[in-house]
């Protein structure tokens, strides 16, 4: 039985991949392009949300001077640049503030919207990330991320961390509708838990990179495919809950209701994944380093 909350997230889906009827009539769109900065006075704990609607998406970390480094290119007929710093709560609201109802693709061929940020490496940030439909590159390795949560709606997603993040991630969420959505070096998040949620589209979550503590993970997924790929000296616990789903493991044996490597007991750290699908493939790949 499809849940109320799978059919609240696939409404979300299906709203943003029909443009709004009130977008047509507005005329050509009128591109600009723009750069926004602050000035970092000091290291204090910082909060960062970014809305952005359509386009291509661009997030790494950069220099130590600046809070962030902002670049924008947008349809001035339907949206405007936010920048907004509130010194009280430590928080910043970056991307684009829509005229009008929603912020859909403009123009058309390959004619789009971009976002280009960069954030300060050292500063402990919480970071909470909305897109719409997107092209989106987060290479989030060397920050100092205390948590992050990602939301996208139609989008083709890569989220890296390359190197290693330098504080405890006390938390990573991760929720897609339409979306093709790649997770890379994961290890390296220096994360407790993780929680990928998807609508429609692909999931593929690649565990390399530094292990530095056990992990847990929690992924659903309503229709479609979920890879899951783990170093072979990694142990793992599959817990499985399906409806109409296939699945493929490697060298895992079950018992007691769950999926478990031979090196379960002897590994250095332990993965233990939590994976729920309606209708799709889970196919769990072991990988040297």
């Amino acid at each position: 039985m499809t849940t109320p909350s799978l059919l609240g997230r696939l409404a979300v889906v299906i709203a943003l991949l029909v443009p709004h009827a009130s977008v047509h009539g507005q005329g050509d769109p009128l591109w600009r392009s723009v750069d926004l900065s602050r000035q970092l006075h000091d290291s204090l704990p910082k909060r960062i949300r970014v809305r952005y609607g359509a386009g291509t998406v661009d997030v790494r970390g950069a220099g130590e001077s600046l809070l962030y480094a902002m670049h924008l290119r947008y349809d001035e007929r339907r949206a405007v640049p936010v920048h907004r710093f509130d010194a009280d709560r430590q928080s910043v609201l970056l991307g684009l503030e829509s005229r009008g109802p929603g912020l859909g693709r403009s123009g058309g061929g390959q004619d789009v919207g971009e976002l280009r940020l960069a954030l300060p490496r050292t500063v402990p940030l919480d970071l909470d990330l909305e897109f719409g439909g997107t092209e989106a590159t987060l290479e989030l390795g060397g920050l100092t991320l205390q948590s992050l949560r990602l939301a996208c709606g139609a989008t083709d997603a890569t989220l890296a961390f390359i190197s290693p993040n330098r504080t405890r991630l006390r938390d990573l969420e991760v929720n897609v509708g339409a979306a093709s959505f790649a997770g890379r070096q994961l290890a390296n998040a220096n994360a407790e838990q993780m929680r990928f949620h998807g609508g429609i589209g692909s999931v593929d979550l690649d565990f390399g990179g530094t292990w530095t503590r056990d992990l847990s993970v929690t992924t659903r997924l309503a229709v479609g495919k979920l890879t899951l790929r783990v170093p072979s000296d990694v142990g793992v616990r599959l817990e499985l809950r399906r409806v109409a789903a296939g699945f493929e493991q490697q060298g895992l044996v079950e018992r007691d209701g769950a999926w478990y490597s031979d090196n379960w007991e002897t590994a250095p750290h332990k993965l233990r994944i939590l994976a729920e699908t309606f209708f799709g493939q889970i196919d769990l790949r072991r990988a040297t380093r």
